[in-house]
Protein backbone atom coordinates (compact mmCIF):
# COMPACT_ATOMS: atom_id res chain seq x y z
CA UNK A 1 0.00 0.00 0.00
CA UNK A 2 0.97 3.75 -0.85
CA UNK A 3 0.09 7.45 0.54
CA UNK A 4 -2.16 7.84 3.60
CA UNK A 5 -3.59 4.33 3.70
CA UNK A 6 -0.10 2.47 4.53
CA UNK A 7 1.47 5.55 6.64
CA UNK A 8 -1.30 5.84 8.84
CA UNK A 9 -0.47 2.05 9.55
CA UNK A 10 3.12 2.83 10.72
CA UNK A 11 2.55 3.75 14.61
CA UNK A 12 1.64 0.71 16.71
CA UNK A 13 5.30 -0.58 16.79
CA UNK A 14 6.85 2.36 17.52
CA UNK A 15 4.02 4.31 20.10
CA UNK A 16 5.88 3.28 23.20
CA UNK A 17 9.67 4.51 22.26
CA UNK A 18 8.08 7.81 20.47
CA UNK A 19 5.93 8.52 23.29
CA UNK A 20 8.96 8.42 25.85
CA UNK A 21 11.02 10.72 23.34
CA UNK A 22 8.48 13.75 22.45
CA UNK A 23 7.84 15.71 25.34
CA UNK A 24 11.88 16.89 25.07
CA UNK A 25 12.15 17.59 21.45
CA UNK A 26 9.36 19.80 21.32
CA UNK A 27 7.67 23.19 21.60
CA UNK A 28 10.09 24.90 24.30
CA UNK A 29 12.09 26.32 21.20
CA UNK A 30 8.71 26.96 19.11
CA UNK A 31 8.77 23.51 16.85
CA UNK A 32 6.25 21.00 15.78
CA UNK A 33 6.69 17.78 16.76
CA UNK A 34 3.36 15.69 16.25
CA UNK A 35 3.03 11.81 17.21
CA UNK A 36 2.47 10.16 13.76
CA UNK A 37 -0.17 7.35 13.46
CA UNK A 38 2.14 4.75 11.54
CA UNK A 39 3.68 1.30 11.30
CA UNK A 40 6.24 0.57 10.20
CA UNK A 41 7.11 -2.99 9.07
CA UNK A 42 10.01 -5.20 9.85
CA UNK A 43 10.73 -5.82 6.63
CA UNK A 44 10.18 -2.65 5.11
CA UNK A 45 11.38 1.37 4.56
CA UNK A 46 8.76 4.03 4.40
CA UNK A 47 9.08 5.70 1.29
CA UNK A 48 10.05 9.64 1.91
CA UNK A 49 9.95 12.11 -1.17
CA UNK A 50 13.33 13.88 -1.43
CA UNK A 51 12.82 17.38 -3.38
CA UNK A 52 15.10 19.88 -4.82
CA UNK A 53 15.96 22.48 -2.39
CA UNK A 54 16.87 25.41 -5.05
CA UNK A 55 18.07 27.76 -2.25
CA UNK A 56 20.14 25.78 -0.69
CA UNK A 57 23.56 26.20 -2.31
CA UNK A 58 25.69 23.14 -3.19
CA UNK A 59 29.11 25.13 -3.32
CA UNK A 60 28.17 26.00 0.86
CA UNK A 61 26.84 22.22 1.83
CA UNK A 62 30.03 20.66 -0.49
CA UNK A 63 26.96 18.90 -2.73
CA UNK A 64 23.32 18.83 -3.49
CA UNK A 65 21.20 18.99 -0.18
CA UNK A 66 19.08 16.45 -2.09
CA UNK A 67 21.79 14.12 -2.08
CA UNK A 68 22.79 14.68 1.63
CA UNK A 69 18.95 14.14 2.93
CA UNK A 70 18.89 11.13 0.50
CA UNK A 71 21.98 9.19 1.82
CA UNK A 72 20.86 10.08 5.55
CA UNK A 73 17.52 8.72 5.26
CA UNK A 74 19.21 5.62 3.75
CA UNK A 75 21.64 5.04 6.05
CA UNK A 76 19.18 5.07 9.08
CA UNK A 77 17.74 1.67 8.03
CA UNK A 78 13.98 3.32 8.78
CA UNK A 79 13.55 5.56 5.19
CA UNK A 80 13.81 4.63 1.59
CA UNK A 81 14.57 7.86 -0.58
CA UNK A 82 12.11 8.32 -3.77
CA UNK A 83 14.18 11.20 -5.86
CA UNK A 84 12.28 13.78 -7.60
CA UNK A 85 13.40 12.93 -10.62
CA UNK A 86 13.86 15.21 -14.09
CA UNK A 87 10.02 16.53 -13.50
CA UNK A 88 9.82 17.28 -10.03
CA UNK A 89 6.50 16.93 -8.41
CA UNK A 90 4.44 20.07 -7.92
CA UNK A 91 1.99 18.81 -5.63
CA UNK A 92 1.34 16.10 -2.43
CA UNK A 93 -0.71 13.95 -4.83
CA UNK A 94 2.33 13.97 -7.33
CA UNK A 95 4.36 12.72 -4.83
CA UNK A 96 1.95 10.45 -4.02
CA UNK A 97 1.43 8.82 -7.29
CA UNK A 98 5.95 8.68 -7.42
CA UNK A 99 5.66 6.28 -3.93
CA UNK A 100 6.65 8.58 -1.53
CA UNK A 101 4.17 8.00 1.86
CA UNK A 102 6.45 11.18 3.39
CA UNK A 103 8.03 14.17 2.67
CA UNK A 104 10.98 16.09 3.59
CA UNK A 105 10.19 19.65 3.75
CA UNK A 106 13.48 22.05 4.07
CA UNK A 107 13.84 25.89 3.28
CA UNK A 108 16.50 28.38 4.16
CA UNK A 109 14.50 31.15 6.22
CA UNK A 110 15.49 34.53 7.73
CA UNK A 111 17.48 33.14 10.40
CA UNK A 112 19.17 29.95 9.35
CA UNK A 113 16.69 26.52 7.87
CA UNK A 114 13.43 25.04 8.14
CA UNK A 115 13.37 21.30 8.37
CA UNK A 116 9.81 19.05 7.90
CA UNK A 117 7.91 15.97 7.04
CA UNK A 118 4.57 15.93 6.06
CA UNK A 119 2.25 12.87 5.50
CA UNK A 120 2.06 12.95 1.56
CA UNK A 121 -1.95 11.83 1.86
CA UNK A 122 -3.20 14.44 4.17
CA UNK A 123 -0.64 17.19 4.31
CA UNK A 124 0.09 17.06 7.78
CA UNK A 125 3.24 18.48 9.36
CA UNK A 126 4.62 15.24 11.55
CA UNK A 127 7.74 16.90 12.31
CA UNK A 128 9.31 20.40 12.14
CA UNK A 129 12.15 22.07 13.58
CA UNK A 130 13.95 25.36 12.92
CA UNK A 131 17.91 25.19 12.56
CA UNK A 132 19.27 28.48 13.42
CA UNK A 133 22.75 29.69 11.31
CA UNK A 134 24.42 29.81 14.63
CA UNK A 135 24.11 26.38 14.97
CA UNK A 136 26.86 25.29 12.68
CA UNK A 137 27.77 24.91 9.24
CA UNK A 138 24.83 23.73 6.72
CA UNK A 139 25.51 20.82 6.36
CA UNK A 140 25.76 19.84 9.58
CA UNK A 141 22.38 21.24 10.11
CA UNK A 142 21.04 19.29 7.74
CA UNK A 143 22.11 16.04 9.36
CA UNK A 144 21.02 16.86 12.26
CA UNK A 145 17.50 17.21 10.69
CA UNK A 146 17.58 13.95 9.57
CA UNK A 147 18.83 12.55 12.94
CA UNK A 148 15.99 14.35 14.41
CA UNK A 149 13.56 12.97 12.09
CA UNK A 150 14.82 9.73 13.15
CA UNK A 151 14.26 9.85 16.94
CA UNK A 152 10.99 11.77 16.57
CA UNK A 153 9.33 9.07 14.11
CA UNK A 154 10.82 5.99 15.32
CA UNK A 155 12.32 6.66 18.95
CA UNK A 156 15.79 5.83 17.84
CA UNK A 157 18.62 8.10 17.05
CA UNK A 158 20.21 8.72 13.56
CA UNK A 159 23.14 7.97 12.38
CA UNK A 160 24.00 11.24 10.41
CA UNK A 161 26.29 13.09 12.58
CA UNK A 162 28.45 9.89 13.23
CA UNK A 163 32.03 9.98 12.02
CA UNK A 164 35.03 7.68 11.13
CA UNK A 165 38.44 7.06 10.92
CA UNK A 166 40.30 5.32 8.93
CA UNK A 167 44.04 4.63 7.51
CA UNK A 168 44.45 6.17 4.30
CA UNK A 169 47.37 6.30 2.21
CA UNK A 170 47.62 9.20 -0.32
CA UNK A 171 49.80 6.66 -3.18
CA UNK A 172 47.41 4.49 -4.60
CA UNK A 173 50.47 2.32 -5.46
CA UNK A 174 50.41 1.62 -1.58
CA UNK A 175 54.12 2.07 -0.60
CA UNK A 176 52.80 2.35 2.78
CA UNK A 177 52.25 6.37 3.90
CA UNK A 178 49.45 5.53 6.04
CA UNK A 179 48.17 8.27 8.10
CA UNK A 180 44.89 8.53 10.38
CA UNK A 181 41.95 10.76 8.48
CA UNK A 182 38.20 11.35 10.57
CA UNK A 183 35.72 12.14 8.17
CA UNK A 184 32.08 12.26 8.44
CA UNK A 185 30.05 8.98 7.91
CA UNK A 186 28.50 10.20 4.54
CA UNK A 187 32.92 10.50 3.41
CA UNK A 188 32.94 14.41 3.96
CA UNK A 189 34.77 16.56 5.26
CA UNK A 190 37.87 14.24 5.57
CA UNK A 191 41.08 15.50 7.90
CA UNK A 192 44.27 14.22 8.46
CA UNK A 193 43.62 13.49 12.55
CA UNK A 194 47.14 13.70 13.73
CA UNK A 195 49.07 15.55 11.33
CA UNK A 196 52.39 13.77 11.91
CA UNK A 197 54.97 12.69 9.53
CA UNK A 198 54.77 9.12 10.41
CA UNK A 199 53.22 5.60 9.69
CA UNK A 200 49.97 5.14 11.03
CA UNK A 201 47.76 2.19 11.65
CA UNK A 202 44.67 0.53 13.91
CA UNK A 203 42.64 3.28 14.66
CA UNK A 204 39.65 2.49 17.34
CA UNK A 205 37.11 4.65 18.91
CA UNK A 206 37.16 4.62 22.66
CA UNK A 207 33.40 4.35 24.13
CA UNK A 208 32.55 7.84 24.45
CA UNK A 209 33.76 9.29 20.99
CA UNK A 210 36.25 11.54 23.02
CA UNK A 211 39.60 9.51 22.41
CA UNK A 212 41.16 7.15 19.47
CA UNK A 213 43.33 4.55 20.07
CA UNK A 214 45.91 3.77 17.36
CA UNK A 215 49.53 2.41 16.57
CA UNK A 216 52.07 5.16 15.61
CA UNK A 217 55.85 4.64 14.05
CA UNK A 218 56.28 8.16 15.26
CA UNK A 219 59.27 7.05 16.88
CA UNK A 220 60.57 4.67 14.43
CA UNK A 221 59.14 1.67 16.64
CA UNK A 222 55.50 0.49 16.65
CA UNK A 223 53.99 1.81 19.78
CA UNK A 224 50.38 2.29 21.12
CA UNK A 225 48.80 6.11 21.62
CA UNK A 226 45.59 7.69 23.51
CA UNK A 227 44.56 10.55 21.50
CA UNK A 228 42.07 13.33 22.38
CA UNK A 229 40.18 14.12 19.78
CA UNK A 230 38.79 17.44 21.76
CA UNK A 231 41.79 18.67 23.16
CA UNK A 232 44.19 17.28 20.71
CA UNK A 233 46.87 15.61 22.92
CA UNK A 234 47.94 12.20 23.17
CA UNK A 235 49.87 9.68 25.67
CA UNK A 236 51.95 6.87 24.90
CA UNK A 237 50.16 4.00 26.37
CA UNK A 238 52.39 1.09 25.36
CA UNK A 239 56.12 1.69 23.63
CA UNK A 240 57.69 -1.51 25.01
CA UNK A 241 60.17 -4.07 22.49
CA UNK A 242 58.76 -5.14 19.74
CA UNK A 243 55.57 -5.00 18.39
CA UNK A 244 52.85 -2.89 20.35
CA UNK A 245 49.76 -2.78 18.50
CA UNK A 246 45.97 -3.01 17.94
CA UNK A 247 44.74 -1.37 21.10
CA UNK A 248 41.30 -1.40 22.24
CA UNK A 249 40.13 0.45 25.20
CA UNK A 250 37.31 -1.12 27.39
CA UNK A 251 33.64 0.47 27.90
CA UNK A 252 34.58 1.88 31.25
CA UNK A 253 37.56 2.79 30.15
CA UNK A 254 39.74 1.09 32.95
CA UNK A 255 41.45 -1.79 30.86
CA UNK A 256 43.38 -1.50 27.30
CA UNK A 257 43.90 -4.75 25.50
CA UNK A 258 46.44 -5.01 23.11
CA UNK A 259 49.11 -6.81 21.04
CA UNK A 260 52.54 -7.00 22.47
CA UNK A 261 55.78 -9.26 21.66
CA UNK A 262 58.41 -7.82 24.06
CA UNK A 263 58.52 -11.38 25.57
CA UNK A 264 58.63 -13.44 22.08
CA UNK A 265 56.04 -14.08 19.75
CA UNK A 266 52.95 -11.41 19.76
CA UNK A 267 50.67 -12.17 22.27
CA UNK A 268 47.72 -10.35 24.58
CA UNK A 269 47.93 -7.99 27.11
CA UNK A 270 45.46 -5.89 29.10
CA UNK A 271 47.11 -2.44 30.34
CA UNK A 272 45.12 -1.29 33.79
CA UNK A 273 45.32 2.71 32.85
CA UNK A 274 45.20 3.76 36.46
CA UNK A 275 47.92 1.67 37.59
CA UNK A 276 49.56 1.36 34.33
CA UNK A 277 49.85 -2.69 35.53
CA UNK A 278 49.93 -4.68 32.19
CA UNK A 279 48.86 -8.74 32.60
CA UNK A 280 49.76 -11.44 29.76
CA UNK A 281 46.85 -13.42 28.50
CA UNK A 282 47.84 -15.50 26.00
CA UNK A 283 50.55 -18.06 25.83
CA UNK A 284 51.00 -19.99 23.01
CA UNK A 285 52.79 -21.13 19.89
CA UNK A 286 52.59 -19.08 16.96
CA UNK A 287 50.70 -15.51 17.24
CA UNK A 288 47.96 -13.75 19.17
CA UNK A 289 46.77 -10.47 17.98
CA UNK A 290 43.68 -8.06 17.28
CA UNK A 291 42.18 -7.86 21.07
CA UNK A 292 38.98 -6.88 21.22
CA UNK A 293 36.34 -6.00 24.06
CA UNK A 294 32.30 -7.38 24.51
CA UNK A 295 30.35 -4.37 24.88
CA UNK A 296 29.70 -5.73 28.34
CA UNK A 297 33.74 -5.79 29.26
CA UNK A 298 32.85 -9.70 30.11
CA UNK A 299 34.78 -11.10 27.09
CA UNK A 300 37.80 -10.37 25.02
CA UNK A 301 37.58 -11.68 21.02
CA UNK A 302 41.18 -12.15 19.29
CA UNK A 303 42.51 -13.86 16.30
CA UNK A 304 44.84 -16.23 16.85
CA UNK A 305 47.08 -18.85 14.45
CA UNK A 306 47.93 -21.57 17.13
CA UNK A 307 46.28 -24.35 15.24
CA UNK A 308 48.26 -23.37 11.83
CA UNK A 309 45.64 -20.72 10.49
CA UNK A 310 44.31 -17.83 11.85
CA UNK A 311 40.90 -18.26 13.54
CA UNK A 312 38.73 -15.96 15.99
CA UNK A 313 38.75 -17.24 19.52
CA UNK A 314 37.47 -15.49 22.62
CA UNK A 315 38.62 -15.47 26.48
CA UNK A 316 37.72 -14.03 29.45
CA UNK A 317 39.65 -10.47 30.40
CA UNK A 318 41.90 -13.04 32.64
CA UNK A 319 42.72 -14.85 30.12
CA UNK A 320 40.43 -18.15 31.45
CA UNK A 321 37.76 -19.53 29.32
CA UNK A 322 39.23 -19.40 25.73
CA UNK A 323 36.82 -20.49 23.41
CA UNK A 324 37.19 -20.98 19.81
CA UNK A 325 34.78 -19.07 17.72
CA UNK A 326 35.48 -20.00 14.09
CA UNK A 327 35.65 -22.90 12.55
CA UNK A 328 34.32 -22.90 8.56
CA UNK A 329 37.25 -22.00 6.64
CA UNK A 330 41.20 -21.65 7.57
CA UNK A 331 41.17 -18.02 7.51
CA UNK A 332 39.15 -15.77 9.51
CA UNK A 333 40.19 -12.10 11.16
CA UNK A 334 39.31 -9.12 12.07
CA UNK A 335 36.69 -9.72 14.86
CA UNK A 336 34.44 -6.78 15.94
CA UNK A 337 31.68 -6.76 18.50
CA UNK A 338 28.43 -6.27 17.45
CA UNK A 339 26.62 -3.02 19.91
CA UNK A 340 24.65 -5.72 21.93
CA UNK A 341 26.94 -8.23 22.04
CA UNK A 342 25.22 -11.20 19.98
CA UNK A 343 27.02 -11.19 17.27
CA UNK A 344 30.69 -10.80 15.88
CA UNK A 345 31.74 -9.70 12.36
CA UNK A 346 34.82 -10.50 10.86
CA UNK A 347 36.52 -11.13 7.48
CA UNK A 348 36.70 -14.34 5.88
CA UNK A 349 38.79 -15.50 3.18
CA UNK A 350 36.15 -17.43 0.53
CA UNK A 351 36.59 -19.40 -2.58
CA UNK A 352 35.15 -15.83 -4.23
CA UNK A 353 37.81 -13.83 -1.89
CA UNK A 354 37.69 -12.02 1.39
CA UNK A 355 34.45 -11.43 2.28
CA UNK A 356 32.71 -10.19 5.71
CA UNK A 357 30.88 -12.06 7.44
CA UNK A 358 28.29 -12.10 10.85
CA UNK A 359 28.08 -14.74 13.58
CA UNK A 360 25.61 -15.37 16.09
CA UNK A 361 26.84 -16.29 18.98
CA UNK A 362 23.93 -17.36 20.30
CA UNK A 363 22.92 -19.79 17.16
CA UNK A 364 26.08 -20.51 15.91
CA UNK A 365 24.64 -19.47 12.68
CA UNK A 366 27.27 -17.36 10.15
CA UNK A 367 26.14 -15.29 7.50
CA UNK A 368 28.17 -13.71 4.55
CA UNK A 369 26.97 -9.79 4.31
CA UNK A 370 28.84 -8.70 1.31
CA UNK A 371 29.21 -10.26 -2.22
CA UNK A 372 32.07 -9.30 -4.36
CA UNK A 373 35.11 -9.94 -2.81
CA UNK A 374 38.06 -7.80 -1.40
CA UNK A 375 36.30 -7.27 1.57
CA UNK A 376 38.00 -6.83 4.77
CA UNK A 377 38.19 -4.85 8.10
CA UNK A 378 34.71 -4.64 9.67
CA UNK A 379 32.88 -1.81 11.85
CA UNK A 380 29.78 -2.43 13.43
CA UNK A 381 27.25 0.65 13.18
CA UNK A 382 26.14 1.95 16.90
CA UNK A 383 22.83 0.79 16.08
CA UNK A 384 23.61 -2.89 15.16
CA UNK A 385 21.66 -2.43 11.51
CA UNK A 386 25.14 -1.77 9.21
CA UNK A 387 28.52 -2.80 8.73
CA UNK A 388 31.51 -0.38 8.10
CA UNK A 389 34.44 -2.29 5.77
CA UNK A 390 36.90 -1.32 3.11
CA UNK A 391 36.95 -3.35 -0.21
CA UNK A 392 39.79 -3.90 -2.80
CA UNK A 393 38.63 -3.94 -6.45
CA UNK A 394 39.51 -2.20 -9.75
CA UNK A 395 42.74 -1.14 -8.33
CA UNK A 396 41.09 1.11 -6.00
CA UNK A 397 40.70 0.38 -2.02
CA UNK A 398 37.45 2.19 -0.88
CA UNK A 399 35.16 2.12 1.98
CA UNK A 400 31.43 0.73 2.03
CA UNK A 401 29.03 -0.16 4.36
CA UNK A 402 26.08 -2.32 3.93
CA UNK A 403 23.04 -3.10 5.91
CA UNK A 404 23.31 -6.19 7.39
CA UNK A 405 19.38 -7.32 6.21
CA UNK A 406 19.64 -6.01 3.16
CA UNK A 407 22.84 -6.35 2.12
CA UNK A 408 23.01 -2.95 -0.24
CA UNK A 409 26.68 -1.72 -0.30
CA UNK A 410 26.65 2.03 -0.06
CA UNK A 411 30.45 3.53 -1.61
CA UNK A 412 31.78 6.34 1.54
CA UNK A 413 35.46 7.40 0.87
CA UNK A 414 35.51 10.08 -2.07
CA UNK A 415 38.72 11.08 -4.04
CA UNK A 416 42.55 9.87 -4.59
CA UNK A 417 44.17 7.25 -2.24
CA UNK A 418 43.52 3.88 -0.39
CA UNK A 419 41.08 3.94 2.96
CA UNK A 420 41.59 0.57 4.90
CA UNK A 421 40.92 -0.17 8.22
CA UNK A 422 38.14 2.22 9.32
CA UNK A 423 36.56 2.35 12.36
CA UNK A 424 33.08 3.73 13.01
CA UNK A 425 32.37 6.34 15.84
CA UNK A 426 30.04 6.04 18.53
CA UNK A 427 26.57 8.64 18.54
CA UNK A 428 27.29 11.90 19.35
Amino acid sequence: MRGTQSFRMWAVAALMLVGAVLPRLGAAQGDAVKLPDIEKDADRRIAIGIAKYPDLPAETIGSPAENVLAFDFELSGWFQPVPAGMLPPRTLDDWVRRGAEVLADVERTAGGVRGAVRDTGTGEILFERNYTDASGPLRARLHRFTDDVVLALTGEPGLARTKLVCEWDPDDAGRSEKRLVVMDIDGFAMREFTGEDALELGPRWTADGGSIIYTSYASRYPDVYLHSVTMGTRQIVANHEGLNAHGDLSRDGRFMALTMSHAGNPEIYTKDMASGMIRRLTSQGGSDASPTWSPDGRRIAFVSDRTGRPQIYAMDPDGSNLERLTHRGNYNTAPDWSPDGTRIAYCALRSDGFQIQVLDLRSGQVTTVTDRGGCEDPSWSPDGRSILYSQTAGGRTDLYLTNVNERKALRISRGSGRFTDPDWSPIP
